[in-house]
Order: C-alpha cells, then sequence, then structure tokens
C-alpha cells in the first residue's frame, strides 16, 4: 500500500507518495508541488474553502497520485506543542492525569481541542518522565477535514509539522546526535529539538520568508515577486549586488537567529546533560545563499541543509539534482508520508 504526504503550506500544495517494497525499504513513487490559493488558512469562509478545495483536487489529479490515502499536517503555529514532565506513573494513572496537566497549558478549554500525548522517557530525574503534549482546535482539525475531503481525498492521519519534519530529517535513531530543526516558511519559522527519537522542545514565530521579501521590496522599491527572485538569488551573500539584498534582509534574519539562540539557551537550561550538537534548516528559505554559512557563523554550530530524501530507495526516474533542490520544502511532505508506510 502507498501514502501520500500532504503538506498545505500558506502558498504551495506540495506532496510526496511513497511505498515499502518487497525488500521491507521505502521507495519514492512520486512528488508534485504547485501554488495553492494564499490565505487559506486566515479564511472563515466556506467559499474559500471550497475555491481551496477545488485547486486541490486539480493539482491531486494532475500529478496523478496513485491513492486517495493521505496524510496531512496541522501548521505548528496554531497547535499547542508541549513537553512537560510528570511523576512516574503507570498508563492509566497517566490516561487520568493528563487531563489536569493539559488544563494548565492549553489556553483554550480542552473541550474546543483535540488533545494526544506521548510519553517519551526519563526527565533527568529518576521520579519523572517527560511527555509531548500536542493539542490542536477542533476548529482547526474540522477545517482540514473538511477542505480536504471535499477535495474528494481521504485522511488517514493529522499531525503537526514538527512531528513530520523530525521523522523526515532525523528519524527515531535512539542514536543520532541531539538536532535543533530550523524550518523557515513563508510565514513563521518552526524550531523544534529532537533528541533520543522524539520531540523534547517545540515553538513557533511569526516571522518567515514573506518577511524577508517585504524588506527587500522596501529597500529597493521592487513589488513583491521581483523582491522575492532577487532575494533568492542573492540571499545573505554580502557579495552579490553590493550587498544591498543581504542588508535588507539581515535586520529580519536576525530575529530569526535571536529566536534559534533563546531556544538553544532555553533547552540547555533544562537539560542541560543534553546538548544541542547541530541545527538542519527547511523550508522555502533553506536555499538561499548564505544562509547556513550565517547561521553557522552565529551559532558556533555544524548547520546542515534538510535532505528527507536521505534513506529512501529513488528511482532512476527523478533527478537527483532536483531533488537535492527541492529537499528543504518538502521535509514536512516526506515526514507526512513516512509516518505510515
Amino acid at each position: 500500500m502507498t501514502f501520500v504526504g500532504l503538506d498545505l503550506g500558506s502558498h504551495e500544495f506540495r506532496a510526496v507518495e511513497l511505498k515499502e517494497t518487497k525488500k521491507g525499504q521505502t521507495e519514492l513513487v512520486n512528488y508534485a508541488a504547485s501554488p495553492a490559493p494564499p490565505h487559506f488558512l486566515a479564511s472563515d469562509s466556506e467559499v474559500d474553502w471550497t475555491n481551496f478545495s477545488k485547486a486541490l483536487e486539480k493539482f491531486y489529479r494532475e500529478a496523478k497520485f496513485t491513492t486517495k490515502n493521505v496524510v496531512s499536517a496541522l501548521p505548528e503555529s496554531q497547535v499547542f506543542t508541549r513537553v512537560i514532565s510528570v511523576p512516574k506513573m503507570s498508563g492509566k494513572e497517566l490516561d487520568n492525569a493528563m487531563k489536569w496537566e493539559a488544563e494548565q497549558y492549553i489556553p483554550i478549554p480542552l473541550e474546543e481541542v483535540s488533545l494526544d500525548y506521548q510519553a517519551i522517557g526519563y526527565a533527568g530525574r529518576a521520579d519523572s518522565i517527560d511527555v509531548l503534549l500536542v493539542a490542536a482546535p477542533l476548529t482547526l482539525t474540522k477545517k482540514y477535514l473538511k477542505i480536504i475531503g471535499d477535495a474528494k481525498l481521504e485522511v488517514i492521519g493529522l499531525e503537526t509539522e514538527a512531528l513530520s519534519t523530525a521523522r523526515s530529517l532525523v528519524g527515531q535513531d535512539t542514536t543520532a546526535p541531539t538536532t535543533m530543526v530550523v524550518g523557515i516558511g513563508a510565514r513563521t519559522t518552526d524550531i523544534s529539538v529532537v533528541s533520543g527519537g522524539f520531540i523534547r522542545f517545540a515553538r513557533s514565530i511569526s516571522t518567515g520568508g514573506e518577511a524577508f521579501a517585504r524588506a527587500v521590496s522596501q529597500e529597493l522599491g521592487f513589488e513583491i515577486g521581483r523582491a522575492r527572485e532577487y532575494m533568492r538569488s542573492y540571499g545573505l551573500e554580502e557579495s552579490q549586488l553590493e550587498g544591498k539584498v543581504m542588508r535588507a534582509i539581515k535586520p529580519i534574519f536576525d530575529v530569526v537567529v535571536s529566536e534559534v539562540k533563546r531556544s538553544i539557551a532555553y533547552y540547555a537550561s533544562h537539560r542541560g546533560d543534553d546538548v544541542i550538537e547541530r541545527v538542519i534548516v527547511s523550508g522555502g528559505v533553506a536555499n538561499l545563499p548564505g544562509v547556513l554559512v550565517y547561521l553557522a557563523a552565529a551559532l558556533n554550530l555544524e548547520v546542515q541543509l534538510a535532505d528527507p530524501w536521505e534513506g529512501l530507495v529513488i528511482p532512476g526516474k527523478f533527478s537527483r539534482e532536483e531533488l537535492e533542490d527541492i529537499g528543504p520544502r518538502f521535509a514536512v511532505a516526506v515526514g507526512l508520508a513516512l509516518k505510515d508506510v
């Protein structure tokens, strides 16, 4: 059986189809991306939802995926993800305790959210365990289920973007180095820390590629489309175009860097025995010239470009060069497809 990971980005549809081979490996079957109607997540209009569903149905049909079974992701900025420490207890006791614990951390009534949790092990003290707590507003899940369902697709799972990205870029290898994943999307930057095969920290900030493009537009007097092109071409390269694009982007990008540093410091203060050893950058901004070098210098850490295709069987019909280029944008979609393969 094959599954499609469907990433409904704020500006782009991205989808990946994977299957398990007879040898137990996971093989790439298909992938596709296409511009999406903007701003649908911010809209409460069912007319907008219908238009989005029609565009999604058209994208899916033209991409020629072989299954309608999809796993999709909820935007990290609109869900509540928190790692909490609780006293060691049995599974049944934990079930009973989670409602009370969740009420302390979730800012909306529990009857208005879909709540899930996962015990993720040792919390630094022998008498405690860490629990990953995730709550999604029911209004959000209903919106996604309706939009995808109206596109004539079958939703077999919903999860957060942080979970799917961690799965595709780090996996559940308990021996992998503690890794911070920084996903710089169009509107937000999602930051998570993966250690021992589990997410130990997650947060989202409201700064992304669109803010960088607006800065370039204002600085150089370009319309936004041209500004995006210049941003993609010159990025944070000081030697390019007399450094004009870099100077426009840098103050906004430094906001992201500052939040990444704060997250590293917070994690170190709470998990002093678990040191972040590397940073993986994903999302549409990850490929901008100079981003990895700038981050590595600012953080004094190893910084890598996201490669969600690593570990997959890639048939010869797919261009390795293209996959490498688009990989950072497809981290969520690959992770979603891996969920049930």
